[in-house]
């Protein structure tokens, strides 16, 4: 099962908005009460707030992005070393960083 995160990325993306920019404009929380995380603040201009079934539509595109990403520890340490060169990051090495 995909992480909410990844689903709220496609569902943005769907949208015509850049997850990237957009991420600082919802919260998501977990009251650890077994329910898991869900969408508390969302301040997205021009999209609504998605409903769990319009989320659950981007299910088999989040979790196939998901088992292709490349290891988030080698991510992160070229992150890391590139940032240290002053290089720029690919996207990947970016969100292993940001997600």
């Amino acid at each position: 099962m995909a992480q909410l995160n990844t689903k709220v990325k496609f569902y943005l993306e769907d949208k015509g908005k850049d997850f990237s920019v957009e991420q600082l404009n919802f919260e998501l929380r977990d009251d650890s009460n077994g329910n898991g995380n869900y969408i508390d603040v969302w301040n997205v201009d021009g999209v609504d707030k998605p409903t769990d079934e319009q989320l659950s539509a981007f299910e088999t595109q989040a979790d196939d992005w998901e088992a292709n990403l490349p290891n988030s520890v080698d991510l992160k340490a070229s992150a890391k070393a590139k940032l240290i060169a002053g290089e720029a990051l690919t996207e990947d090495e970016a969100n292993t960083i940001v997600l």
